[in-house]
């Protein structure tokens, strides 16, 4: 399936970008928030797949959300994190297995401080299509 695809080349992107590991070091990235991890850190958050195929063929168009989550420095790290994750994959030209991926877009960065927590996140969505 081309989501599980998908997650997987952005996993791996995220995972060996020298920007990301800057702020977060190395093996910060995670498909589900570990409670008792301390940040920073990324999180694979929500993802959507829909159908969106045309009359020349099948397609999916993935929504999905990247969660950059920050103690020290607060709200400034996160969106630091978060420009480094959108310059990661924002038009990035991912090998998908078993799929193409048609494009890859940054849709919108919201940040907030964590309700009941000291820490602070930048959620970022993004929008790809991928064929068959």
């Amino acid at each position: 399936m081309s989501a599980n695809a998908l997650q997987q080349a952005v996993y791996e992107r995220l995972s060996e970008d020298a920007a990301i590991s800057a702020i977060t070091g190395p093996g910060r990235v995670f498909d589900r928030r570990i409670t008792r991890a301390e940040p920073p850190y990324l999180v694979l958050g929500e993802a959507v797949s829909t159908d969106y195929s045309t009359g020349d063929g099948p397609g999916t168009e993935h929504r999905f959300e990247i969660e950059a989550w920050t103690r020290q420095n607060g709200r400034r790290e996160a969106v630091e994190l978060a420009d480094a994750v959108r310059s990661a994959l924002h038009e990035a030209d991912l090998v998908l297995s078993g799929a193409t991926l048609v494009n890859l877009r940054h849709e919108r960065t919201v940040s907030r401080r964590a309700p009941k927590t000291a820490l602070h996140v930048a959620r970022l969505r993004f929008r790809a299509v991928s064929e068959p």
